[in-house]
């Protein structure tokens, strides 16, 4: 019973209501073009009280109206007639004779702000909207002519291509534009088909005099159309929209299906009030702790925003659960923290004594070494005291390193070098050397013997080095880079005087040679030796090992 209240209702409402939708439709669906005739009214009352001064100059006239048609292309010319008739001011320098034509003498009778239609502009050659508006002389008393903007049909009608919102509800209205003397201006469907839509005998003048805003009618074709009046400019412009009126009852809901119509909203309804009702109670709840668990599972460790106390016993105990969770995971990681801090500050402090003991050693090799009286005595033990500093810097490098994972070869390499060289240059005796160490993470197993094998090869080259012809001191090179493939390549380089050198290095013999070779092995690469360009080179490529995680066994 309600819903059929309803339905009556909604008719009463509808009858009521429907020429006010029709009006608003016709508004706007003829939005665009009036907006065109309403513009063209505006340029050309703005036009008229310029171009008053530049009556005289015709040049200075065609150039102001040929910038006001660029202002609105949308219009074929943009003129000043004077009251003589005789056109020579036309937007591109055109011209016409208009003395002998009814328009100009209709216009000049009754000299006013007016819209009128013309079926063949005299100078575009198609049907146009003239937009009138008179020019005034400069004292204000009588005028001077008219200036006249002209819009062709076809500009108005494209503004009105674009597809209206209601094509199945409600169809876009045809519509008939009038001037306040009756004169159709435009149509829906083009200039010339307004028998098709206007009812049978009907005057426009007197329609637009009487105000009137709905009504029905019959076309000449006998097609019966409802009609709704919008005064577009009062006095001035009017548009009459209408729709079939079988159309328009195919378009609207019978009164017998408005009651379905409200069960099925009611139905509608009822699932939004349960989505509301579950979003209250559970989803929003189950929400927030998915957003806790996706932010504790990515890394974060703030557990914020779970507010689970408007949520049902349930929903509040996994919340609870959750947090209890994390406090656990909390506390356990904390833990760890702190194992694996007091681990890391005792392998420090073994590599740290590892290191003061070698250093130790060094120390007491170079006393033995003061004491010794024969050369050969004083060259093994400086070679052997090369090695240990050698080992000695890999742990400084060890303990000094950040998580004790790995070893920074440009560091690690450029140490030794620098302790090899400050020992073996001497007054008399100095050297050029030029480095290139790449920053290549090591592991330790790698570390111990690269630096090993540069302190031999280094030893071998400072020992056997001589200068290049032409100059004063021997020249040194070192590099570690990193090759294609996980690979790194150590090159020594050292100038050898007159070619060839018969190096012990490159000899195969001898313990430098054995102990180059060995370092080699343990690093899975192969020795390689080159003598040309007054040079001996050695190179050792290996394949880089991964670096491990903090804990991992460190061997050498």
């Amino acid at each position: 019973m309600i819903s059929l209240f309803q339905a009556s209702a909604s008719l009463s409402t509808a009858r009521e209501s429907r020429a006010a939708v029709l009006a608003g439709e016709t508004l706007r669906i003829t939005a665009p073009e009036i907006g065109l005739v309403r513009e063209a009214q505006g340029a050309a009352a703005a036009l008229a009280q310029s171009i008053a001064p530049l009556a005289g100059d015709d040049a200075a006239c065609v150039a102001a109206v040929t910038a006001f048609n660029r202002e609105l292309p949308q219009a074929s010319i943009v003129a000043f007639v004077p009251d003589d008739g005789v056109m020579t001011c036309g937007s591109g320098g055109r011209s016409f004779d208009y003395r002998d034509t009814s328009l100009f003498r209709e216009i000049m009778s009754d000299l006013r702000p007016k819209v009128v239609v013309q079926a063949r502009g005299p100078v575009s050659g198609v049907s146009v909207v003239l937009v009138v508006h008179p020019v005034l002389a400069a004292d204000g008393q009588g005028s001077l002519g008219y200036v006249a903007i002209a819009l062709p049909h076809a500009a108005l009608g494209a503004a009105n291509s674009a597809p209206g919102p209601y094509s199945d509800d409600f169809p876009d209205p045809d519509f008939v534009t009038f001037n306040g003397e009756g004169t159709v201006l435009t149509t829906s469907r083009g200039y010339g088909h307004e028998a098709e839509l206007l009812p049978a005998g009907i005057d426009l003048a007197d329609l637009a005099a009487r105000d009137v805003t709905g009504l029905s009618g019959t076309t000449a074709a006998g097609e019966e159309r409802l009609y709704s009046l919008v005064p577009l400019i009062p006095g001035q412009l009017y548009a009459l929209g209408s729709v079939p009126r079988a159309r328009r009852r195919a378009s609207g809901r019978s009164p017998s299906s408005r009651p379905f119509l409200l069960v099925v909203l009611m139905w509608a309804g009822s699932f939004v009030v349960a989505w509301l009702a579950a979003e209250r109670i559970v989803t929003r709840y189950i929400r927030r702790l998915s957003r806790a668990i996706r932010a504790f599972a990515s890394g974060s460790r703030m557990v914020s925003g779970l507010d689970m106390a408007g949520a049902s016993a349930e929903l509040r105990e996994v919340g609870q659960a959750f947090l209890r969770m994390t406090d656990t995971i909390l506390h356990d990681e904390a833990e760890l923290e702190d194992t694996v801090h007091q681990r890391e500050v005792l392998l420090r402090e073994v590599h740290h004594r590892v290191k003061n003991n070698l250093q130790l050693i060094a120390s007491i090799m170079n006393m033995q070494m003061r004491r010794a009286r024969s050369p050969e005595t004083k060259a093994l033990m400086r070679g052997l005291q090369d090695r240990v500093m050698s080992l000695a810097t890999v742990h400084k490098e060890l303990y000094q390193t950040s998580g004790l994972t790995d070893v920074r070869a440009d560091e690690l390499l450029g140490d030794i070098t620098r302790q090899i060289m400050s020992m073996a240059s001497a007054p008399g005796r100095t050297f050029r050397i030029e480095t290139g160490f790449a920053p290549i993470p090591l592991t330790p197993d790698q570390a111990v013997p690269l630096s090993l094998l540069l302190t031999e090869g280094l030893t071998n080259a400072v020992k056997y080095a001589e200068p290049a012809p032409g100059e004063a001191a021997p020249w040194l090179g070192l590099s570690f880079a990193a090759l294609d493939g996980g690979r790194a390549e150590l090159t020594i380089a050292n100038t050898a005087g007159t070619i060839p050198v018969e190096a012990p290095a490159a000899e195969g013999t001898g313990l430098g040679r054995q102990l180059v070779t060995a370092f080699a092995s343990q690093l899975g690469g192969e020795v390689r030796t080159e003598v040309g360009d007054g040079r001996f080179i050695l190179r050792v490529a290996f394949v880089l090992a991964a670096v491990r995680g903090y804990g991992a066994p460190l061997q050498g």
